[in-house]
Protein backbone atom coordinates (compact mmCIF):
# COMPACT_ATOMS: atom_id res chain seq x y z
CA UNK A 1 0.00 0.00 0.00
CA UNK A 2 1.41 3.41 -0.94
CA UNK A 3 1.95 6.17 1.59
CA UNK A 4 -1.35 7.99 1.90
CA UNK A 5 -4.85 7.75 3.20
CA UNK A 6 -8.08 7.52 1.20
CA UNK A 7 -10.62 10.08 2.39
CA UNK A 8 -13.88 10.19 0.44
CA UNK A 9 -13.00 10.51 -3.22
CA UNK A 10 -9.55 12.02 -2.68
CA UNK A 11 -6.18 10.45 -1.98
CA UNK A 12 -4.33 12.40 0.69
CA UNK A 13 -0.61 11.75 0.32
CA UNK A 14 1.42 11.60 3.52
CA UNK A 15 5.09 12.63 3.57
CA UNK A 16 7.52 9.86 2.66
CA UNK A 17 10.33 8.89 5.03
CA UNK A 18 12.74 10.73 2.74
CA UNK A 19 10.65 13.92 2.94
CA UNK A 20 10.44 13.60 6.71
CA UNK A 21 14.22 13.12 6.88
CA UNK A 22 14.73 16.17 4.67
CA UNK A 23 12.48 18.19 6.97
CA UNK A 24 14.34 17.12 10.10
CA UNK A 25 17.76 17.78 8.58
CA UNK A 26 16.67 21.25 7.43
CA UNK A 27 15.32 21.95 10.92
CA UNK A 28 18.72 21.05 12.42
CA UNK A 29 20.34 23.51 10.00
CA UNK A 30 17.91 26.32 10.79
CA UNK A 31 18.28 25.73 14.54
CA UNK A 32 22.04 26.16 14.15
CA UNK A 33 22.81 22.55 15.15
CA UNK A 34 24.29 21.92 11.70
CA UNK A 35 26.42 24.81 10.51
CA UNK A 36 27.17 26.15 7.01
CA UNK A 37 29.92 24.13 5.29
CA UNK A 38 29.59 21.33 7.88
CA UNK A 39 30.00 17.88 6.36
CA UNK A 40 26.90 15.71 6.60
CA UNK A 41 27.76 12.09 7.39
CA UNK A 42 24.92 9.69 6.59
CA UNK A 43 25.74 7.35 9.48
CA UNK A 44 25.62 10.18 12.02
CA UNK A 45 22.36 11.52 10.59
CA UNK A 46 20.81 8.05 10.75
CA UNK A 47 21.65 7.81 14.45
CA UNK A 48 20.37 11.32 15.10
CA UNK A 49 17.10 10.90 13.22
CA UNK A 50 16.48 7.26 14.09
CA UNK A 51 16.01 6.13 10.49
CA UNK A 52 17.90 3.94 8.01
CA UNK A 53 20.35 5.18 5.40
CA UNK A 54 17.97 5.01 2.43
CA UNK A 55 15.61 7.83 3.55
CA UNK A 56 18.55 9.92 4.79
CA UNK A 57 20.28 9.56 1.41
CA UNK A 58 17.09 10.48 -0.46
CA UNK A 59 16.40 13.31 1.97
CA UNK A 60 19.82 14.77 1.25
CA UNK A 61 19.08 14.60 -2.48
CA UNK A 62 15.85 16.54 -1.87
CA UNK A 63 17.78 19.20 0.05
CA UNK A 64 20.46 19.28 -2.63
CA UNK A 65 17.77 20.16 -5.15
CA UNK A 66 16.57 23.01 -2.93
CA UNK A 67 20.08 24.44 -2.53
CA UNK A 68 20.31 23.85 1.23
CA UNK A 69 23.06 21.23 0.89
CA UNK A 70 25.77 20.83 -1.74
CA UNK A 71 27.68 17.79 -2.98
CA UNK A 72 31.35 18.34 -3.80
CA UNK A 73 33.88 15.93 -5.29
CA UNK A 74 36.06 14.38 -2.57
CA UNK A 75 34.35 16.60 0.04
CA UNK A 76 31.04 14.79 0.37
CA UNK A 77 27.72 16.42 1.15
CA UNK A 78 27.81 19.61 3.17
CA UNK A 79 25.43 22.27 4.41
CA UNK A 80 25.56 25.09 1.88
CA UNK A 81 27.86 27.91 2.87
CA UNK A 82 26.87 31.52 2.36
CA UNK A 83 29.02 34.21 0.84
CA UNK A 84 28.05 37.86 0.75
CA UNK A 85 27.38 37.47 -2.96
CA UNK A 86 25.12 34.45 -2.29
CA UNK A 87 23.03 36.48 0.15
CA UNK A 88 22.97 39.42 -2.28
CA UNK A 89 21.60 37.20 -5.05
CA UNK A 90 19.09 35.39 -2.82
CA UNK A 91 17.70 38.51 -1.17
CA UNK A 92 17.50 40.65 -4.30
CA UNK A 93 15.73 37.80 -6.10
CA UNK A 94 13.33 37.44 -3.18
CA UNK A 95 12.62 41.18 -3.00
CA UNK A 96 12.17 41.29 -6.77
CA UNK A 97 9.58 38.51 -6.62
CA UNK A 98 7.73 40.27 -3.80
CA UNK A 99 7.63 43.50 -5.82
CA UNK A 100 6.42 41.56 -8.86
CA UNK A 101 3.68 39.93 -6.78
CA UNK A 102 2.47 43.28 -5.44
CA UNK A 103 2.50 44.89 -8.89
CA UNK A 104 0.54 41.92 -10.27
CA UNK A 105 -1.96 42.18 -7.40
CA UNK A 106 -2.62 45.86 -8.10
CA UNK A 107 -2.77 45.46 -11.87
CA UNK A 108 -5.29 42.62 -11.92
CA UNK A 109 -7.42 43.31 -8.84
CA UNK A 110 -10.31 45.76 -8.98
CA UNK A 111 -9.98 46.79 -5.33
CA UNK A 112 -6.95 45.61 -3.37
CA UNK A 113 -8.57 46.59 -0.07
CA UNK A 114 -11.25 43.89 -0.53
CA UNK A 115 -9.06 40.82 -1.20
CA UNK A 116 -9.35 37.81 1.11
CA UNK A 117 -6.57 38.16 3.69
CA UNK A 118 -7.62 35.35 6.04
CA UNK A 119 -4.52 33.23 5.38
CA UNK A 120 -2.23 36.25 5.58
CA UNK A 121 -3.81 37.35 8.85
CA UNK A 122 -3.46 33.84 10.30
CA UNK A 123 0.22 33.86 9.33
CA UNK A 124 0.67 37.29 10.94
CA UNK A 125 -0.99 36.07 14.14
CA UNK A 126 1.37 33.08 14.23
CA UNK A 127 4.35 35.36 13.64
CA UNK A 128 3.25 37.59 16.54
CA UNK A 129 2.91 34.51 18.76
CA UNK A 130 6.36 33.17 17.87
CA UNK A 131 8.14 36.50 18.38
CA UNK A 132 6.23 37.87 21.37
CA UNK A 133 5.43 34.69 23.32
CA UNK A 134 8.06 32.19 22.24
CA UNK A 135 11.84 31.90 22.08
CA UNK A 136 12.10 29.19 19.43
CA UNK A 137 14.31 30.43 16.60
CA UNK A 138 13.07 27.73 14.22
CA UNK A 139 9.46 28.71 14.94
CA UNK A 140 10.30 32.35 14.23
CA UNK A 141 11.94 31.48 10.93
CA UNK A 142 8.97 29.36 9.88
CA UNK A 143 6.48 32.06 10.86
CA UNK A 144 8.40 34.81 9.07
CA UNK A 145 8.63 32.84 5.87
CA UNK A 146 4.96 31.80 6.02
CA UNK A 147 3.91 35.43 6.37
CA UNK A 148 5.89 36.49 3.31
CA UNK A 149 4.69 33.48 1.33
CA UNK A 150 1.06 34.35 2.09
CA UNK A 151 1.75 37.94 1.09
CA UNK A 152 3.01 36.73 -2.28
CA UNK A 153 0.05 34.34 -2.64
CA UNK A 154 -2.31 37.32 -2.70
CA UNK A 155 -1.23 37.98 -6.30
CA UNK A 156 -2.86 34.73 -7.45
CA UNK A 157 -0.16 34.09 -10.06
CA UNK A 158 0.88 30.44 -9.74
CA UNK A 159 4.23 30.98 -11.47
CA UNK A 160 5.27 33.86 -9.25
CA UNK A 161 4.26 31.81 -6.20
CA UNK A 162 6.18 28.75 -7.47
CA UNK A 163 9.31 30.83 -8.09
CA UNK A 164 9.05 32.20 -4.57
CA UNK A 165 8.66 28.78 -2.94
CA UNK A 166 11.62 27.40 -4.91
CA UNK A 167 14.01 29.55 -2.88
CA UNK A 168 12.42 28.66 0.47
CA UNK A 169 15.39 26.76 1.88
CA UNK A 170 17.97 29.32 0.76
CA UNK A 171 16.01 32.23 2.25
CA UNK A 172 15.49 30.32 5.50
CA UNK A 173 19.23 29.63 5.69
CA UNK A 174 19.87 33.37 5.40
CA UNK A 175 17.22 34.01 8.07
CA UNK A 176 18.65 31.44 10.48
CA UNK A 177 22.10 33.03 10.44
CA UNK A 178 20.72 36.56 10.51
CA UNK A 179 18.28 36.25 13.43
CA UNK A 180 21.08 35.86 15.96
CA UNK A 181 22.54 39.20 14.83
CA UNK A 182 19.21 40.95 14.26
CA UNK A 183 18.21 40.38 17.90
CA UNK A 184 20.78 43.01 18.89
CA UNK A 185 19.23 45.58 16.54
CA UNK A 186 15.51 44.88 16.86
CA UNK A 187 13.20 43.66 19.64
CA UNK A 188 10.62 40.93 18.94
CA UNK A 189 7.84 43.51 19.33
CA UNK A 190 9.51 45.78 16.76
CA UNK A 191 9.75 42.85 14.34
CA UNK A 192 6.02 42.16 14.66
CA UNK A 193 5.18 45.85 14.20
CA UNK A 194 7.32 45.95 11.06
CA UNK A 195 5.36 43.04 9.57
CA UNK A 196 2.02 44.59 10.54
CA UNK A 197 3.07 47.82 8.86
CA UNK A 198 4.05 45.89 5.73
CA UNK A 199 0.64 44.23 5.57
CA UNK A 200 -1.11 47.58 5.98
CA UNK A 201 0.97 49.24 3.26
CA UNK A 202 0.58 46.43 0.72
CA UNK A 203 -3.20 46.46 1.18
CA UNK A 204 -3.53 50.25 1.38
CA UNK A 205 -4.67 50.66 -2.22
CA UNK A 206 -1.62 52.83 -2.98
CA UNK A 207 0.85 50.95 -5.20
CA UNK A 208 3.65 53.47 -4.64
CA UNK A 209 3.29 53.11 -0.87
CA UNK A 210 3.12 49.31 -1.17
CA UNK A 211 6.34 49.08 -3.19
CA UNK A 212 8.11 51.53 -0.88
CA UNK A 213 7.15 49.32 2.07
CA UNK A 214 8.51 46.21 0.31
CA UNK A 215 11.84 47.97 -0.28
CA UNK A 216 12.14 49.32 3.27
CA UNK A 217 11.08 46.04 4.85
CA UNK A 218 13.79 44.20 2.93
CA UNK A 219 16.34 46.73 4.11
CA UNK A 220 15.37 46.44 7.77
CA UNK A 221 15.11 42.63 7.83
CA UNK A 222 18.82 41.83 7.84
CA UNK A 223 21.39 43.00 10.37
CA UNK A 224 24.25 44.99 8.89
CA UNK A 225 26.71 43.12 11.13
CA UNK A 226 25.55 39.83 9.59
CA UNK A 227 25.90 41.10 6.02
CA UNK A 228 29.23 42.87 6.51
CA UNK A 229 30.76 39.85 8.23
CA UNK A 230 30.18 37.46 5.34
CA UNK A 231 33.11 36.37 3.15
CA UNK A 232 33.02 36.27 -0.63
CA UNK A 233 32.10 39.85 -1.46
CA UNK A 234 31.88 40.88 -5.10
CA UNK A 235 31.68 44.29 -6.72
CA UNK A 236 27.91 43.93 -7.04
CA UNK A 237 27.33 42.68 -3.48
CA UNK A 238 29.54 45.44 -2.04
CA UNK A 239 27.62 48.07 -4.02
CA UNK A 240 24.33 46.57 -2.81
CA UNK A 241 25.50 46.55 0.82
CA UNK A 242 26.72 50.15 0.59
CA UNK A 243 23.35 51.21 -0.81
CA UNK A 244 21.53 49.46 2.05
CA UNK A 245 23.79 51.16 4.59
CA UNK A 246 22.89 54.57 3.16
CA UNK A 247 19.15 53.88 3.20
CA UNK A 248 17.38 55.60 6.13
CA UNK A 249 15.95 53.10 8.60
Amino acid sequence: MTAGALTGDSLIESPSLAELAAGRISELVFRGELRPDERLVEEHLCERLGVSRAPVREGLRILEGSGLVVRRPRAGVRVAGLTQNDVFEILTFREGLERMAVEHLYRYTDDVTTVDTSRLDAALAQLAHEFEDGENQYGRIQASYEFHTELVRLCGNARIIASYTQITMQVKLCMSLNLRKLAAEETPAENVTRHRDLRAAVLSGDLTEALRAIDEHGHDSFAHEFLEGLPGATENSARWLARRSRTPV
